[in-house]
């Protein structure tokens, strides 16, 4: 949808069309966000900090989102990008020295109340650091063999590798995965060679077979509940035999889907946010929304997200310059990656990891960074002209 926005005299282009879908459905996933805040918080907490908090990074967000995706000329700001990755690096070490604990994990610094975790901004920067990389190296791409991938992306694979493990370090591996499948759909839109691409997938897979085998016994642990209320083990007919207290979060998810039925209990009647679901306004917050708004209300969301990847592909596919196009395409793939990652948790689709839900969960950190993602597809897919 084109739209027209008039720029200050100061500017040195204008704005002559944006996505204006894009940017309605942000600001529609936000709003079921803050009214979800209040909802809870009306249950959980009197003086409903929760909404309140959420409702002070909205404002901070979307003016965050708003300047990047007018202000920020991306071509100008590419010199720092390799500056930017690495002062993310030094932040996700911080963390593991001067975070705060929380739940086990160590993820994210903590000033006067407000967190900050490095490892979601890490994400971002990641994909930035591999648009201005493979563009650098655009001319090698068609011969891109193992060996010959090995050799000349070696500083791309390094900076992944460095930030990997350390936020593996932190406990976080919901954002390995999300950003290793970010990282690879670039690599395959850009024509990296299929057998390169299959040998890092190797590689990851036998990796991530290590960590869940011989890392922390609570990685092990999900994948024992997994396998019990797996949602294909559902589909096969198959039965979890013994249930323990390990199985409490995925099963009471389940539940609150299965009762929402069609048209959902409503805000009255919803059980999930009385304390019985945990993580219901982070983790699992899609199960409460199943349950209260029931199959209408979570294929709606679902919806938002495939537009926001539909509507960031096909913008971003359409811009010629390859850096711009891989921001574009790669931050789009991030955000749905995300949606997918945590909605599919809820229904036990995917073993449980502790990833929000986009524009939607309480959180800070991620309403900020993503925000700021969907800020830069909007830029990137934007059309301007000089004046």
């Amino acid at each position: 949808m084109p739209t027209n926005y008039l720029r200050s005299q100061k500017s040195r282009f204008m704005l002559v069309n944006y996505d204006s879908a894009l940017l309605l459905t942000y600001l529609f996933l936000c709003g079921i966000g803050l009214y979800m805040m209040l909802n809870l918080s009306s249950v959980r907490e009197i003086q409903m900090t929760t909404f309140i908090k959420q409702l002070i990074w909205f404002i901070i967000s979307a003016v965050a989102m708003f300047i990047t995706f007018v202000y920020i000329d991306l071509k100008k700001i590419r010199p720092i990008i390799p500056y930017l990755t690495f002062i993310n690096i030094i932040l996700l070490f911080l963390v593991l020295f001067l975070g705060r604990e929380s739940k086990g994990a160590i993820r994210s610094f903590s000033f006067f109340g407000v967190s900050f975790q490095p490892s979601l901004t890490a994400r971002v920067m990641l994909v930035m650091y591999f648009a201005h990389f493979i563009d650098k190296k655009k001319e090698l791409l068609p011969d891109t063999t193992p060996i010959f991938f090995l050799k000349h992306f070696l500083p791309m694979i390094v900076i992944t590798l460095v930030s990997f493990a350390i936020i593996l370090k932190q406990r976080h591996l919901s954002t390995i995965i999300i950003s290793s499948m970010t990282l690879l759909s670039v690599l395959w839109i850009v024509r990296v060679r299929l057998k390169t691409i299959l040998v890092i997938v190797l590689i990851g897979a036998i990796g991530l077979f290590g960590v869940l085998k011989f890392g922390a016994s609570y990685r092990s642990s999900r994948m024992e509940v997994y396998k019990k209320y797996s949602l294909f083990h559902k589909i096969l007919g198959i039965q979890a035999e013994t249930v323990s207290s390990d199985d409490y979060q995925t099963r009471e998810s389940l539940t609150s889907l299965s009762k929402g039925g069609f048209f959902g209990v409503s805000s009255d009647f919803g059980q999930a946010k009385n304390f019985y679901l945990p993580e219901s306004n982070t983790d699992y917050i899609f199960s409460v929304i199943g349950e209260e708004r029931g199959f209408i209300g979570a294929i709606l969301v679902f919806v938002a997200y495939c537009l926001i990847f539909f509507r960031g592909l096909l913008g971003s596919w359409k811009v010629e310059d390859l850096y711009l196009k891989i921001i574009g395409i790669g931050l789009t793939l991030n955000i749905f990656y995300n949606a997918i990652v945590n909605i599919g948790v809820a229904m036990s689709a995917f073993p449980s990891t502790g990833v929000t839900l986009p524009f939607i969960s309480y959180g800070g950190t991620s309403l900020l960074t993503n925000s700021i993602a969907l800020g830069l597809i909007l830029n990137v897919t934007a059309k301007r002209q000089l004046c």
